[in-house]
């Protein structure tokens, strides 16, 4: 697999979707408002959280055993049964629990969840059968395609009249052409169920559960918990204020998911070297990006949430900057779980994720409770960077870490810059519309690109791969 090509699809996909669910949601923002926006999150955070009985670890089980070289057929046709199991069980949770459910979102919306969990589901499992198959840049374009369904249909419907439901029923039909996508792309077939596979599967996948929890945990926990403890407009600011900082990870998004398989296939052949080699490559790439985002933040988080999405998002213009500065030991935390997880050492990604998990609930209770949405911003961040504190001791344990700390140190340089220019610009200039507010993004994204190249270490790096692409 060549992972400069796989990570270029990748990144262009994710570009692709979350330009679209920008723009989405500066839309229904516009649209619906805070209130009715923050009913909508809440159903995308129970859609989330109820991902981890559905899953249980299965599907990343599946992609590992398929990396691996497996009987593709059995592994999937094991993988689904076990996953139908799950659902099952769920189903009926959800039924029992219904009108709790109901009357926490703020909407009838118990039977939806069921069927958008159901389709998301064997859709995941799909695009992971892919990623088994090291076809990770089209597992990718089947997000960009659930991106264009939600948004585009869900902007028809918001229009005429659906509000929240037009976004739920969008979420749902993006689901069932993913799945039916996924199912046309792969060239796997469902084999027999065997005993050994269920064995094997459930094996890999019972480490695999809480660093998937922990997972959708940083995801969410922050949204529930606001939801229970704050109002469904503090819900809609937060959530927007997250979506704001999330681009920030693109490339490190698509490098993650373009070297697990990779690094699997690698320790499968006992071959620790080519990973000591790609780790200080993966580094800077990972974090390029979070430097001038937070600097950036720092400057604008009011003018962006005020003139994008609205007055009354303006609200978390500080809980946008903290989580701006997460994303550096989210970054790294993600890259060191990738990496582990590859290596076949699930169990101590599990490890660090228990200390995630504990964290997070921990610090979101207290801190909501005290500070509003920016104790969960906080909270959010200081679990994070906790968990990234533990997968690298382990990670080091493995692989010597070769940290690149010129060609960092060389970023926050160059973010430092173009702050002060742009410091001085709206000194004199003031921010008040959003053509003024893309004028500044697009002269400080220029600012920073153009720092960056003055460094021939980077200048250097960035020719390579963009090379390795080409050829």
């Amino acid at each position: 697999m060549d992972l400069a090509r796989s990570t270029l699809k990748i990144s262009a996909a994710k570009v692709g979707s979350l330009l679209l669910t920008f723009v989405g949601t500066a839309f229904f923002a516009q649209e619906l408002g805070a209130k009715v926006l923050g009913i909508f999150f809440l159903f995308q955070a129970a859609l989330g959280i109820s991902a981890l009985p559905a899953n249980l670890g299965t599907r990343i089980a599946v992609e590992k055993r398929m990396s691996e070289g497996g009987p593709a057929d059995q592994i999937l046709g094991t993988g689904i049964v076990l996953k139908s199991a799950l659902l099952v069980f769920l189903t009926g949770v959800i039924l029992l629990f219904q009108s709790h459910l109901n009357r926490y979102i703020g909407a009838e919306v118990a039977g939806l969840l069921i069927l958008a969990i159901f389709f998301q589901e064997f859709a995941g499992l799909m695009m992971n059968v892919l990623q088994g198959e090291l076809r990770v840049g089209e597992a990718a374009t089947l997000r960009f395609v659930y991106s264009v369904v939600l948004v585009t249909l869900g902007a028809l419907l918001v229009v005429h009249g659906y509000g929240v439901f037009g976004l739920i029923y969008s979420v749902i039909l993006g689901k069932v052409i993913q799945l039916l996508w996924a199912i046309y792309k792969t060239s796997v077939g469902i084999g027999r169920p065997t005993i050994t596979q269920a064995h094997s599967l459930i094996d890999y996948a019972k480490y695999s559960i809480i660093p998937e929890v922990d997972g959708q945990v940083h995801s969410w926990m922050d949204v529930l918990i606001i939801g229970f403890l704050l109002t469904q407009a503090d819900v809609g600011a937060y959530e927007v204020a997250w979506r704001v900082a999330g681009p920030v990870l693109l490339l490190t998004s698509a490098i993650g998911t373009t070297i697990f398989p990779q690094i699997s296939s690698w320790s499968a052949d006992d071959t620790i070297e080519p990973l000591e080699r790609l780790l200080p490559k993966i580094i800077v790439p990972s974090v390029i990006f979070v430097f001038p985002a937070l600097f950036g933040g720092l400057l604008l988080s009011e003018e962006i949430l005020g003139l994008v999405f609205g007055e009354e998002f303006t609200a978390a213009w500080l809980a946008l900057i903290i989580l701006l500065a997460g994303k550096l030991p989210r970054a790294i935390r993600q890259i060191a779980g990738k990496s582990l997880l590859g290596l076949d050492r699930p169990d101590l990604v599990t490890h660090a994720a228990i200390v995630d998990i504990i964290a997070n609930l921990l610090l979101n209770l207290v801190l909501i409770w005290q500070f509003g949405i920016v104790g969960a911003a906080l909270g959010t961040v200081l679990s994070m960077t906790l968990g990234t504190i533990h997968r690298t001791y382990y990670l080091s344990q493995f692989v010597k870490i070769r940290i690149p700390y010129n060609e960092l140190g060389w970023c926050l340089l160059s973010s430092v810059a173009m702050y002060g220019i742009l410091y001085m610009a709206k000194s004199t200039v003031e921010v008040n519309s959003i053509s003024y507010l893309f004028v500044f993004v697009f002269t400080g994204a220029a600012l920073y690109g153009v720092f960056i190249l003055l460094y021939q270490p980077l200048r250097v790096e960035v020719v390579e791969q963009a090379r390795a692409v080409i050829r």
